[in-house]
């Protein structure tokens, strides 16, 4: 048996994190809409770490950095996903403020098992596993290696399409888009908000996307509403 590398200990340690985020809420029965309304049942999230577990071992045949790829810097693996992170999260604050949106966040000290635990299983989710999964299977095996970098453009582009188009979808239905504007505004938004670690993963391995949520995450659901609601 070989043995693990120390990319495959970090990942395995943000499933166990994960796991600890998702236990957590449960055992202090947090019934917050967001809680009640994710879809990261026990079953979800095991399957989302198994799936995850076969495609980060996948990811260097992809042509994606390993976790801790001696090319890729520290500064690139942390500094600037986190830089990123915070400027994403001002941006989330400012259209907040400027949409008047009520308190949507779970209550600290509760907020920090449960979206550290969701932005680990979403990044596993919406990128680490469509992204590595189509670009391994069209540039790899069915162009022999061929057209990599075209390859994950294109599916990067149709990955951060997911969570904008259901985002809106579900906005619309609730009746919660003033105009035709607004709502294409905030498409392009929250695709940004995907686009973004998908090209960090492929530049500097899947550690960066995932910083780059938990520094977003860190102001925009937990340190902000403790300041301002």
């Amino acid at each position: 048996m070989d043995k693990l590398s120390r990319s495959d200990s970090t990942f395995i340690g943000l499933i166990i994190l994960m796991l600890l985020g998702k236990a957590t809420w449960e055992y202090f029965d947090v019934t917050h809409p967001i809680v009640q309304q994710w879809t990261a049942t026990w079953s979800a999230i095991l399957v989302v770490a198994v799936l995850g577990s076969v495609c980060i071992k996948l990811a260097p045949k992809a042509g994606f950095p390993e976790i801790w790829d001696k090319d890729v810097t520290n500064k690139q693996r942390f500094v600037i996903p986190i830089l990123l992170g915070i400027g994403f999260s001002i941006i989330e604050i400012l259209v907040g403020l400027a949409l008047q949106l009520p308190n949507i966040h779970v209550q600290f000290p509760f907020s920090i098992p449960v979206y550290v635990s969701g932005g680990i299983f979403l990044e596993i989710l919406y990128h680490l596993i469509p992204v590595v999964t189509l670009t391994w299977l069209i540039s790899t095996l069915l162009l022999k290696g061929e057209k990599q970098n075209q390859v994950f453009i294109a599916v990067a582009i149709l990955a951060s399409l997911w969570e904008p188009v259901m985002q809106i979808t579900g906005m619309q239905q609730m009746g919660m888009l003033t105009s035709a504007f607004f709502a294409a505004g905030l498409f392009t938004f929250i695709f940004a908000g995907n686009l973004i670690p998908t090209t960090l993963f492929k530049k500097y391995g899947f550690l960066a996307p995932v910083i780059w949520r938990l520094a977003d995450y860190s102001i925009w659901h937990v340190i902000w509403p403790m300041l301002y609601y």
